[in-house]
């Protein structure tokens, strides 16, 4: 792929040796990427000392400091402002994602996809644990998109691959935290842009503490779910363009 780079991202907090067994993960499951991209906000994260780790057999990877404010809405948006041309894919550094279908998300995007969007809630994807609330509120809304049209069933997932061309022209308006998936998902359906989407195993972390504030995100995601309701009641079973 000239002039194409196969960037992931990984934002963390205090993840520690985590990331360890996401790289390992990495390498087992025939990863390929150009760089590996662990955004953090502080100088004192429990991470930093295991991404050197990392980085000195790996030229690969780096630990890039977000540097517009804390928060994993600004780390993201930090290094989305300076991806290169090709896909990037952004990860949990909790070990939640299903890491073996990243070479399929690749080549969706070489197919065309602007975003490929790995789903738990399709024909062969699961989801375990994430408490009954959280993944109740995601399921539905993901479920109730698609059955009025929407591109894929679980946009409120953060593990997602996006053309890095297109996604260095979105200007991020989410405040919140993780409904930045959700916000560049509805503005690529806006925009008529390909969403394709293909099952996935999510699978709650088993070490360390989650970051996700249902509560105080909760009004962040409803704003842009509205948003989709809106543009599919205007635009309804949209069809070819976004699929």
């Amino acid at each position: 792929m000239a002039n194409q780079q196969i960037q992931i991202l990984v934002p963390v907090y205090n993840e520690g040796e985590n990331v360890l067994e996401l790289y390992q993960g990495l390498k087992q499951d025939g990863v390929p990427y150009d760089s590996l991209n662990f955004v953090y906000d502080m100088d004192e994260d429990t991470t930093l000392p295991f991404i050197q780790r990392m980085r000195e057999g790996d030229e690969r990877v780096a630990a890039l400091k977000n540097e517009i404010g804390p928060g994993v809405v600004n780390a993201l948006q930090y290094a989305f402002s300076r991806s290169a041309n090709g896909p990037v894919i952004v990860l949990m550094g909790d070990n939640s994602d299903k890491l073996s279908i990243v070479p399929e998300m690749i080549e969706l995007w070489k197919g065309g996809a602007t975003i490929v969007s790995p789903s738990r809630y399709m024909k062969g994807g699961e989801q375990h644990g994430g408490g009954i609330i959280k993944a109740g509120l995601s399921r539905l809304a993901g479920t109730s998109l698609k059955l009025l049209g929407f591109p894929t069933a679980d946009p409120t997932n953060n593990f997602k691959l996006y053309d890095g061309a297109w996604l260095r022209e979105q200007k991020i308006e989410s405040e919140g935290g993780f409904e930045i998936a959700l916000e560049l998902c509805t503005k690529a359906f806006e925009q008529r842009k390909s969403i394709v989407e293909l099952p996935t195993v999510w699978r709650d972390r088993t070490m360390g503490e989650s970051r996700f504030k249902l509560m105080k995100w909760l009004p962040h995601y409803l704003r842009w779910y509205f948003k989709c309701i809106g543009l599919l009641v205007k635009r309804p079973f949209a069809g070819k363009g976004s699929e």
